[in-house]
């Protein structure tokens, strides 16, 4: 029985002194943004034909696909900033007042871009209409080293949430301990500029990017020295 009540009294003791170090603590939420002027202008172009035999229309798509992929070389674009993988194909309907009927088929290839050199989106655009480019949207200013500039907007939030216990503690004759917890409260997620089509690209000609924040927060527990 004794062992008992000693187990207890240490058990409540223990308690009492977690209890005591959450009540000396003090949790903040720190905040900080990082603002980058895009330095790339990605879009989407698509390259479709239709019609009865599937193999003519891959040899045709794949022929004028290697023509965009040539002159967008050409312009500077790199390699590794056009990727042309995706490719979709599905059945082509002509509609009449009889129904629906099925004409054949409908190839198209999705080409990615991101241009490097933002004043000469105007010419790589007029080029790839005229080399067959069915259609092309998708249109965004990006910064490209984003995860970067969240890490620098990561590392500024905690010293904001640093400042911000400190100011507090001070309103109550306190100051800041150690740092009894830290969580990332925010996420890295790619932010790009959309814009909505090439008409609003041809207003916009001359005209400047414009900044992307980049957002980060933390929340951060210290202890509280009274």
């Amino acid at each position: 029985m004794k062992k008992l009540i000693a187990v207890l009294l240490l058990a409540g003791a223990s308690m009492s002194a977690v209890a005591q170090e959450q009540e000396n603590a003090i949790s903040v939420v720190g905040q900080s943004n990082v603002s980058a002027v895009p330095d790339l202008f990605q879009f989407s172009l698509y390259v479709e034909e239709k019609g009865p035999v599937v193999a003519k229309l891959n040899s045709e798509v794949s022929d004028k696909t290697s023509k965009l992929v040539n002159f967008l070389l050409k312009q500077g674009v790199k390699e590794k900033d056009i990727q042309s993988l995706h490719v979709q194909l599905y059945p082509w309907y002509e509609h009449s007042d009889k129904g629906s009927e099925q004409k054949g088929f409908v190839l198209a290839r999705q080409i990615r871009v991101s241009l490097r050199e933002l004043n000469l989106y105007d010419k790589v655009l007029d080029g790839v209409l005229k080399l067959g480019a069915t259609r092309i949207d998708g249109f965004q200013h990006n910064v490209e080293n984003q995860q970067d500039l969240y890490l620098s907007a990561l590392e500024l939030a905690v010293k904001n949430a640093e400042l911000r216990a400190e100011k507090l503690a001070a309103s109550l004759g306190a100051k800041v301990g150690k740092v009894l917890s830290i969580n990332e409260a925010s996420s890295y997620r790619p932010s790009p500029v959309m814009l909505e089509s090439r008409m609003m690209m041809k207003d916009a000609s001359g005209s400047m990017a414009g900044e992307m924040n980049i957002n980060a927060q933390v929340q951060v527990k210290f202890e509280l020295i009274q």
